[in-house]
């Protein structure tokens, strides 16, 4: 029976940071123990340990996505052999593991269903092949995205292929399961409340996204199963100051204490200002960090077309734009660690809200806990993978392990990534 002893680290559990030991072994983790005789012990020397950090929408990265393939900046075109997707996600789990990514759900835009049916195809044949922890980031399914949302709030998505939100435009997809996750924008009334109940019936985690939605719209998808609001605040999302029909989108999730809020935390896609507020308001319990991460990132290319949707990185090179429209964004360059230290520095720093007149500080102990709920649990418990283990550093928990260094000040820490865990297996040291 393996055991791996991590020692001397500060352990971020789902109450509080505990300095000491952690135990692994045969992939989970055991705390509260005695110390069992091991056969390898890593000093931590008083870094920190995580849980691993769960992406539940992410788009690409490198030049690879679920939903186009590899590009090659050299044709302008995409590789979608099945050679090509092998060794993308190949990738992807070798990558995404650098920066403390344990779990992830790739998403799609709006496509045919065609090209949707032959991505998650190519998803599946990876999935069923490829099983191997010790590979990296562990992939747990698709999220599709763009397939039933607004045409007004369709942001950098093409309304040409959104769907009529009814149980055959879903059906011709034919998944068989490889969708977990699924965007129903509830502004569709009557057919996005069955369409969420047909999703949801299927154990799809149904979210609201890219939607104009009333507060009373989303409310009865809420009662039909929907769990979540994607990348909150971001762009296409309705906001009304009046009290017809409950107000807008944004209005029904703040109001809803159990809707969960995605943000994407890069500091561009919602004002820092308004996160704080979001925070607040929603409690760390409900807020999910997201990356929103597409094929741009990664790369040296500063822009591509795709789906008839041109995308720029900025001069910055700290975001994409969609060209052609003033102040829009097309995804982001965001990692889970770096959205992780920004949410970190944002609950440590005394700063104004929009709706708040000052926020208060937090401990920095607080302010991990809560940060690694974000990153973490939170993810985990949308989607039901807390009860598989995952998403906290518990007794008996998975062992997939985030190890950060922190240095810094309040406000102004920097958080790096040295070690990543899947299953007890080390996929990533710096």
């Amino acid at each position: 029976m393996k055991t791996l002893k991590l020692k001397n680290g500060f352990l971020v559990t789902p109450a509080k940071v505990l300095k000491g030991d952690l135990l692994i072994q045969d992939g989970a983790v055991l705390l509260g123990r005695s110390n069992a005789a091991s056969a390898e012990t890593i000093d931590l020397a008083g870094s920190y340990v995580v849980p691993g950090f769960v992406d539940n929408h992410f788009h690409g990265y490198n030049l690879f996505g679920l939903q186009c393939g590899q590009y090659d900046p050299h044709t302008k075109s995409f590789d979608t052999s099945e050679s090509a997707y092998k060794n993308g996600l190949d990738m992807l789990r070798r990558e995404l593991a650098k920066f403390g990514v344990t779990g992830l759900y790739l998403a799609t835009s709006a496509m045919n269903a065609e090209k949707l049916r032959y991505c998650f195809d190519r998803l599946r044949d990876y999935l069923s092949h490829h099983h191997d922890s010790t590979k990296g980031t562990r992939l747990w399914g698709g999220m599709l995205e763009g397939s039933f949302i607004s045409r007004e709030m369709a942001g950098a998505q093409n309304p040409e292929f959104i769907f009529e939100p009814v149980k055959e435009s879903f059906d011709q997809i034919h998944d068989d399961g490889i969708i977990k996750m699924a965007n129903v924008a509830p502004d569709y009334g009557r057919p996005a409340v069955k369409l969420t109940e047909y999703l949801s019936g299927k154990g799809i985690v149904v979210g609201a996204g890219h939607t104009n939605a009333t507060a009373d719209q989303v409310a009865a998808a809420f009662d039909a199963g929907l769990k979540f609001c994607i990348h909150f605040t971001n762009g296409p999302t309705g906001t009304s100051f009046k009290p017809f029909d409950g107000g807008g989108t944004v209005e029904a999730v703040l109001l809803n204490d159990e809707i969960y809020a995605e943000i994407i935390f890069d500091g561009y896609h919602v004002n820092p200002l308004y996160i704080r507020d979001i925070v607040l308001r929603k409690g760390v319990d409900r807020i999910i960090g997201i990356t929103d991460c597409t094929t741009l990132a990664g790369s040296n290319i500063k822009e591509y077309e795709t789906g008839g949707i041109k995308a720029q990185i900025s001069d910055d090179g700290k975001y994409i734009k969609l060209v052609g429209k003033k102040n829009a964004l097309a995804g982001s360059m965001l990692t889970m660690n770096r959205g992780f230290n920004n949410m970190l520095n944002l609950l440590t720093r005394r700063m104004p809200g929009i709706w708040t007149r000052r926020h208060e500080a937090c401990d920095f102990d607080d302010a991990l806990v809560a940060a690694a709920k974000m990153y973490s649990t939170n993810p985990c418990e949308l989607t039901g993978k807390t009860k598989e283990g995952f998403g906290a550093i518990e007794d008996g928990a998975k062992a997939d392990l985030c190890v950060l260094d922190i240095q810094g000040q309040p406000g102004n820490y920097k958080a790096e990534v040295t070690m990543t865990f899947v299953a007890g297996e080390k996929v990533y040291e710096k």
